[in-house]
């Protein structure tokens, strides 16, 4: 039911909440994120509530500033609001330092943690590249096309969930097959008119600019090639059958207060705080 609810229903539900409740609310994109910033709140003073999306996040913070309603912030993913040169000046509206949640996991000692219970140390000891780099490397022709794909750039509308990175991805070294990528999302797109050629080229100029991976990659994709890493490069007899939802699950445990205390958005909220003087959020 809670897919539904449009920015207004959300708006209201925040309304019937100050009723009997005089704390901070903090609006987040969806329920999994929740999970992860429920654990870094005070929850005698802050309340959480998913908005089912960015887009709808944003939406319910504008709707109650419009009625002077104190208290209210949200956290959504960058995601290619800084490549595209979009600083958002609403000080209510807190964004990720990266992408989004998941690169922010991968960019912390989460990721060194979850490589001690699934890499083998000698296959580690071998790669010349650390993984925390070859991941980014494998992710960014992925992240670029999303990017192409995007409303700021060639308005492709591309339907990226559900694509099986088995089809594309290369072991040795790890990495992405830019035209078996195309040919993937393309068919699961079904759009038969995308030309593979000039999205290919379009892909290898985007390159050579040298875009910040960490504002170019998204989470997911980065995860779903960690897990394939995993599984046939770099993992232990535990990680033979991992998958992208266990990788998920394992990054967000072994990511703590201490990891969130050095970023950015940490800060950010710190400010809102100060800014906001009887309202608390952190623990």
């Amino acid at each position: 039911m809670k897919k539904y609810l449009t920015a207004d229903d959300i708006a209201n539900s925040a309304r019937m909440m100050r009723t009997q409740y005089r704390g901070s609310i903090m609006i987040i994109e969806g329920s999994t994120d929740m999970r992860l910033y429920k654990r870094f709140v005070d929850d005698r003073k802050c309340r959480l509530i998913p908005a089912n999306g960015k887009e709808n996040a944003i939406k319910v913070v504008k709707i109650l500033e419009s009625s002077d309603f104190k208290g209210i912030l949200t956290i959504v993913d960058a995601d290619f609001w800084r490549l595209d040169g979009i600083k958002f000046k609403d000080r209510n509206i807190l964004v990720t330092d990266t992408h989004d949640l998941e690169t922010m996991l991968i960019a912390s000692e989460a990721l060194d943690r979850l490589l001690g219970e699934f890499a083998a140390p000698f296959k580690l000891q071998k790669m010349r590249t650390p993984v925390r780099e070859l991941l980014l490397e494998a992710a960014m022709p992925i992240g670029l096309f999303r990017w192409l794909s995007s409303s700021s750039k060639d308005r492709l509308s591309l339907r990226f969930k559900d694509i099986h990175f088995d089809n594309f991805m290369q072991k040795f070294p790890l990495s992405v097959n830019i035209k078996h990528l195309i040919r993937e999302v393309k068919d699961n797109s079904n759009e038969r008119s995308l030309n593979e050629k000039t999205i290919k080229r379009k892909m290898i100029t985007l390159l050579k600019e040298e875009h910040d991976p960490w504002q170019t990659c998204s989470g997911h994709d980065i995860v779903e090639i960690l897990a394939f890493g995993l599984r046939e490069v770099f993992g232990n007899s535990d990680s033979r059958y991992v998958t992208e939802g266990i990788i998920d699950r394992s990054l967000r445990l072994a990511y703590d207060i201490t990891m969130f205390r050095e970023t950015d958005l940490y800060i950010s909220i710190q400010e809102w705080e100060d800014r906001n003087s009887s309202f608390v959020v952190l623990q």
